[in-house]
């Protein structure tokens, strides 16, 4: 079993210059910049289970899954509920149900007893973090001031372990049952 966690995230499909803008506030508001590319958190630090279980399980999940067209508008003041940190999101207007009901349906089953209830699930992209909630919150005025287009598809759920400060990928599994 591995020491460090399982996470599972959908890296979107989006223009590059879309990306690059995002790569640009993350860079100053972001002090996970380096961690991970832009992407929707699906699955949440799953520790102790069998690697080949836990990519079987979110290989089948996306097998019977569909790839996701996605819309972000605006940015969401989000907080931390472990240690009190403010987020800053972009949360997609279309596809978010979508994205909702994926992440549902990756805690059945093996995963259920990993569920973390009490942390309801807004889909978002991250694109900063901050202890000071009226920073983040001038942060989310401001990028909803200049107006918010982050449009595209996740086609793909990667599988990954955190592990040196980075989240390694272990396997990527296309939605729908393609190639990923």
């Amino acid at each position: 079993m591995p020491a460090n966690p399982f996470y599972t995230v959908a890296f979107p499909d989006i223009a590059a210059a879309q990306r690059q803008w995002i790569q640009e506030v993350r860079r100053e508001h972001d002090p996970n910049f380096g961690v991970v590319d832009p992407h929707f958190t699906l699955v949440f630090s799953v520790r102790d289970m069998d690697e080949a279980a836990y990519l079987g399980h979110i290989g089948s999940i996306a097998r019977g899954a569909r790839p996701i067209r996605f819309h972000c508008r605006h940015a969401m003041l989000g907080a931390d509920d472990i240690d009190g940190t403010a987020h800053v999101y972009l949360v997609p207007s279309e596809g978010h149900a979508e994205i909702y009901l994926l992440h549902e349906a990756l805690y059945r089953g093996l995963l259920q007893p990993h569920h973390r209830l009490e942390f309801p699930y807004i889909p978002h992209i991250g694109v900063a973090a901050t202890k000071d909630f009226q920073q983040a919150k001038r942060l989310c005025d401001r990028l909803n001031a200049g107006g918010i287009a982050v449009e595209g598809t996740l086609v793909a759920l990667t599988a990954g372990v955190l592990r040196d400060g980075r989240l390694k990928g272990m396997a990527s599994f296309a939605l729908g049952g393609g190639r990923a």
